[in-house]
């Protein structure tokens, strides 16, 4: 049987004067002859890493696939058109051994199956896979296109050579083993060639999609606006990332054309800051700078301005909720805080910054509540946050009460479905610790004083408005009045 190999799209550099090894990824085509008829048999498309090999001006082909050398002398090479990644070089790939210090760069984790079994959707991408994680999902091999038509545009761009894209390559081939010591799983069944393009794909898909979201006017049309949102929660999820450190190069090698285009922590900071549960922050500072990707990202946006609170390991728990604490004459007040967990309680007055609850609310604080017990287990704020929120709502009345005083902007119209979203966000989260033990102490043991309930009871009955204490005092005025009048009466008699 006769073995003929075509290599689609390539574009060859031999590297030195005499032979040399050049490796390139792209697609191959195999094109294999009936036995004995000369008759052209079937084409099979496969990818594949190849090796080129220059030996005195004869050119072999090496096909490499899980150690299965396949070789074909003087094989002609065509030009051809191809959905691929590109056919651009780079260096041989050497072996890939994972750093000893694996567990410094873990910071993209598969969610424990605890929080998956009870809302498996908050953590599984609608529309887009990036990174390995969700790799090779049929629900979302749609967008595998739309990666190619962005890396084509990028490619095709001014000023993108050839050479520019080697040194992308390049860039991520000497950075693989720290890109996948980021990652809680090996994947040692991806190789090299294949784990370097996806990585190189994603990368400028997230770059070319965020600097398109923020140019409106320039905007691709292969992205459809119903896309824009799914894709803008997809990149949240705590599974579907890849490491900012490797995003950077990539965007300060591949995208900055001129000295006053934004840092890509500002480009993404400038896209998904307005999207935190907090307000839009407007500076990027030093609490965002150590972002080790997007999740990350997005639990510093809300952590911003934090007062470091002290961690206890003998909690104390709220006992008592919203309704119960407006009955001890505990008052609720919005503060104009931008940091969520910066609450506090002086003088019978709990502060809280304003919580805006949309429909991505629980997809997001999920996936920062995911990543802080796998890699932030002692400070996870955020979940401690979501606890003491959850203690303090139990009902529809309580969110109801918080939304009236502006403690909760709630975007769904649902007062009972807040409550029920956030009294299930901590089904497992099994921490015995908290960062709002004592307030709790203060709120609990300002409930059990009798007298704050005397004076509430009075308040809330009696004087809860100008009219109701104007009818108040009147009556009291009018008993008064009618006292005397009896007193007056019985002294008369006498």
């Amino acid at each position: 049987m006769g073995l003929g190999l075509l290599c689609m799209g390539l574009q060859c550099v031999v590297y030195g004067k005499n032979a040399g090894v050049v490796v390139f990824y792209g697609w191959v085509a195999w094109r294999r002859d009936w036995e004995g008829n000369g008759r052209e048999g079937r084409l099979r498309l496969e990818k594949r890493m190849v090796i080129l090999c220059c030996d005195s001006g004869r050119a072999t082909i090496r096909v490499d696939k899980a150690g299965d050398l396949e070789r074909e002398r003087g094989a002609a090479i065509y030009r051809k058109e191809a959905r691929c990644l590109g056919p651009y070089l780079y260096r041989e790939c050497p072996l890939i051994d994972l750093p000893q210090d694996r567990a410094e760069w873990c910071c993209i984790y598969r969610v424990p199956n605890s929080f998956r079994k009870v809302r498996p959707k908050a953590y599984t991408p609608k529309l887009i896979s990036i990174g390995p994680l969700h790799r090779g999902d049929e629900r979302l091999k749609d967008m595998e296109e739309q990666k190619l038509r962005y890396f084509k545009g990028f490619s095709e761009r001014d000023g993108i050579y050839k050479k520019k894209i080697e040194d992308l390559l390049i860039i991520i081939q000497d950075k693989e083993a720290r890109i996948r010591a980021s990652y809680s799983e090996n994947f040692s069944e991806i190789t090299s060639s294949e784990f370097i393009e996806m990585i190189l794909l994603d990368a400028v898909f997230i770059i070319e999609f965020l600097e398109d979201s923020n140019d409106i006017e320039h905007y691709s049309e292969s992205v459809k606006p119903w896309m824009i949102f799914d894709i803008r929660e997809d990149l949240m999820l705590l599974e579907n990332q890849l490491p900012f450190f490797i995003i950077k190069e990539i965007y300060e090698k591949g995208f900055r054309k001129q000295a006053t285009c934004f840092p890509f922590l500002d480009l993404a900071n400038v896209y998904l800051g307005k999207y935190t549960c907090s307000q839009a922050l407007q500076n990027t500072g030093r609490d965002v700078e150590g972002s080790r990707h997007f999740t990350d990202l997005l639990r510093n946006f809300m952590l911003k301005g934090a007062i470091q609170p002290r961690c206890n390991f003998n909690p104390i728990k709220l006992k008592y909720n919203a309704v119960m604490l407006r009955e001890a004459g505990v008052k609720f007040q919005v503060t104009e805080d931008k940091c969520l967990v910066n609450i506090t309680f002086e003088e019978g007055v709990l502060k809280i910054p304003r919580l805006e609850v949309d429909y991505c609310f629980e997809r997001l604080v999920r996936n920062i509540m995911a990543l802080e017990q796998c890699c932030y287990p002692f400070k996870a704020y955020v979940c401690s946050y979501i606890k003491f929120m959850d203690h303090l709502i139990d009902s529809a009345e309580d969110v109801a009460l918080l939304a009236e005083n502006g403690i909760i902007l709630n975007w769904l119209g649902d007062d009972a479905a807040v409550s029920n979203m956030i009294n299930k966000l901590c089904e497992t989260i099994t921490g015995t610790y908290t960062f709002y033990d004592d307030i709790c102490g203060k709120m609990n043991a300002h409930y059990k004083n009798r007298w704050n309930h005397r004076k509430a009871t009075l308040k809330l009955v009696y004087f809860p408005n100008v009219w109701r204490g104007t009818a108040t005092v009147a009556a009291a005025i009018l008993l008064i009045l009618t006292l005397i009048q009896t007193i007056t009466s019985v002294k008369s008699v006498f």
